[in-house]
C-alpha cells in the first residue's frame, strides 16, 4: 500500500541520518579530547611570562622605589605564637603592582616591594584559622590562612590589601585621602598544601586584587600581587622555626594534566555509549515495526 512505501522511505532517510550523528557525534567528542588534551599539555610546558616584575628585577631601576631600597634576594616574615614558636614563615620577593586614575582621569601605574624589614603581625593560634599582616609604609598586605573542613590541607583563604589614596607613589592620584581596599574576594582558595608541608613555587605568581563594590567603578583602584621564589607554610607550630617538606606548584599542575585525560576519557565514552545505545533501540523499534506492517 502506498502508506506502506512513504514509511519505508522515511525510515531509510532516518536510518540514514541517524547513522551519520552518531558518526558525527562520535568525531565531534574525539575532536574535543584531542584539543583539550594539546591545551594541558601547552598549560604545561608554556614558558613563565615577562612581566613588569621580571623587568624591575633585571632591571632596578625601572622601579618607582630607589635600587638600594630592595634587595633582589628573598625576604623572609616570621610569625610568633603565644608560646615563641613560629606558626607561619613566609619567604618571598613580591612586588605589588597598582592601577589608579589620576585627577586627569588617565589610568597610571606604581609599584613597590614589599620591603624586608615589613612590619610583622597577625593572629595565630591553634585552630582553622590564621591570618597574617604586613605592614610597610603606607600599605598593609593580609592574608589569612584556613584549613579545608577535614583538616588535611591548609591554603590562603583571602588576600587583601590596604592603603590610602594619597600614598606617595600614587602621584597625582584622583579623590586624595580616600581609604582603598582591594582584596581577592573571599574563598579564593591559593596554595592549597597538605598540613605539616610547606607551598614552595620559584615561578611567578600571579594575585589579582580588585575593590569590591567600587562606588564609582571608572575609578575603581586594582592591583597585581607578583611573588617569586616563594615558600609558605601556615599552622606550623614548631619551636624549630624550619619549613616542613615543600609542596611545589607544579604537583598541583601536574594533578590536573594527569587528571584531565581521565575526566575526557570517561566523558568520551559515556557520550559515546550513550548515542550507540540509543540509536540501537531506535532501530530495534524501527524493524519490529517494520515486521509488524509486513504481517498485515
Amino acid at each position: 500500500m502506498p502508506y506502506r512505501v512513504v514509511f519505508r522511505k522515511i525510515s531509510s532517510i532516518l536510518d540514514a541520518t541517524m547513522g551519520s550523528l552518531a558518526k558525527f557525534v562520535c568525531l565531534f567528542l574525539v575532536v574535543c579530547s584531542v584539543q583539550s588534551l594539546q591545551l594541558e599539555s601547552q598549560a604545561s610546558t608554556r614558558r613563565p611570562r615577562v612581566t613588569k616584575y621580571s623587568k624591575t628585577t633585571v632591571v632596578p631601576g625601572g622601579s618607582t622605589e630607589p635600587a638600594t631600597e630592595r634587595s633582589l634576594m628573598t625576604a623572609t616574615y616570621r610569625l610568633y605564637g603565644g608560646g615563641g614558636e613560629t606558626c607561619i614563615l613566609f619567604t618571598v620577593d613580591a612586588l605589588l603592582d597598582i592601577s589608579y586614575v589620576t585627577k586627569l582621569n588617565e589610568r597610571a601605574d606604581a609599584n613597590t616591594f614589599v620591603p624586608n624589614n615589613a612590619n610583622v603581625a597577625g593572629a595565630c593560634k591553634e585552630s582553622d584559622l590564621e591570618t597574617l599582616v604586613l605592614s610597610f609604609k603606607e600599605f598593609s598586605l593580609e592574608m589569612v590562612f584556613a584549613k579545608t573542613p577535614g583538616g588535611e590541607r591548609w591554603y590562603a583563604d583571602s588576600v587583601r590589601l590596604t592603603y590610602n589614596s594619597s600614598a606617595r607613589i600614587l602621584e597625582h592620584a584622583a579623590k586624595q585621602g580616600r581609604r582603598v581596599t582591594l582584596t581577592t574576594g573571599p574563598r579564593a582558595l591559593l596554595f592549597p598544601t597538605p598540613v605539616g608541608k610547606s607551598f614552595s613555587c620559584p615561578e611567578e605568581t600571579v594575585i589579582d586584587l580588585a575593590e569590591e563594590e567600587p562606588s564609582n567603578p571608572t575609578l575603581a583602584h586594582r592591583a597585581k600581587l607578583y611573588l617569586r621564589q616563594m615558600r609558605l607554610q601556615a599552622f606550623m607550630f614548631k619551636r624549630d622555626g624550619e619549613f616542613g617538606p615543600p609542596w611545589h606548584c607544579s604537583d598541583s599542575a601536574r594533578a590536573r594534566s594527569e587528571t584531565a585525560p581521565v575526566a575526557v576519557g570517561a566523558a568520551l565514552a559515556i557520550a559515546t555509549a550513550g548515542t550507540l545505545v540509543g540509536y540501537a533501540i531506535w532501530r530495534y523499534l524501527k524493524v519490529k515495526k517494520v515486521q509488524y506492517d509486513t504481517m498485515e
